[in-house]
């Protein structure tokens, strides 16, 4: 047997042994690279790798299908993580840090995008590729929103005002993808501390993958380890 087969062998191995120490279930703040090391006796390097290429094979690529379509509900926002590269931090504000949006339908899975900011030219692009025009749209105020709802015909556009602190009125809230923002924001403390802008979308792509592939959804941990299996093909983390 070559030593090539013999390295493939081996990361296959401890491909599988660390997903199995990744979180099962989405409230779950998840695994750090020095919590892997120590579990599978390899090196710190080593452990890097393999939860960025597990973070990889959980990217979801191809065409995906129009959100809306389980609920009818999908709930927009945005919030701030980290920082942007080059940027001192500052008080208050969110200038200096990174942008994320991130889609919910009520029921269904999550779609998180690192973005450039939070302007109207940064979230037309990922309403148009993911939202089905049938589709409830529910955000905060941001009047942003406005813009983009109005430039790509969505039906329907609602909104609570949480600056005048509304947060419910009916069944209109983003109380879902706010949900799913702390269990984001909580690994992204709790566990991944340091986290380089570049390797932002990878991190997002982990947190995506455990909430669009829960328990609650019918899915099961051994399902979700064989598709984090299957993603891993023809993938690699650079």
């Amino acid at each position: 047997m070559s030593s090539l087969e013999l390295k493939n062998i081996s990361l296959l191995s401890n491909t599988k042994s660390a997903l199995q120490l990744f979180p099962s279930r989405p409230t779950q703040r998840g695994v750090s690279s020095h919590q892997l090391d120590r579990a599978l006796g390899i090196t710190y390097k080593s452990a890097w790798f393999l939860t960025n290429l597990i973070r990889e094979a959980m990217r979801a690529v191809g065409l995906t299908s129009p959100m809306g379509s389980v609920s009818g509900i999908v709930e927009v926002n945005e919030t701030y993580v980290g920082r942007t590269e080059g940027q001192p931090v500052r008080r208050g504000g969110a200038s200096h840090k990174n942008t994320v949006i991130t889609l919910v339908e009520r029921g269904g899975s999550a779609r998180p995008f690192h973005v450039d900011g939070n302007r109207a030219g940064d979230i037309l692009p990922i309403i148009r590729a993911n939202l089905s025009r049938e589709a409830r749209l529910m955000t905060d105020e941001l009047h942003a929103y406005k813009v983009v709802v109005d430039i790509a015909e969505i039906g329907s556009h609602e909104t609570v005002t949480h600056c005048k602190k509304e947060y419910v009125r009916g069944d209109i809230n983003t109380n879902t993808v706010e949900g799913y923002y702390s269990i984001f924001k909580r690994g992204m403390k709790g566990a991944y501390q340091h986290c380089a802008e570049k390797h932002r979308h990878r991190y997002l792509s982990e947190f995506d993958f455990r909430y669009s592939n829960r328990i609650a959804l019918g899915v099961t941990d051994g399902e979700r380890a064989d598709l984090a299996i299957k993603g891993a093909a023809g993938k690699q983390a650079n």
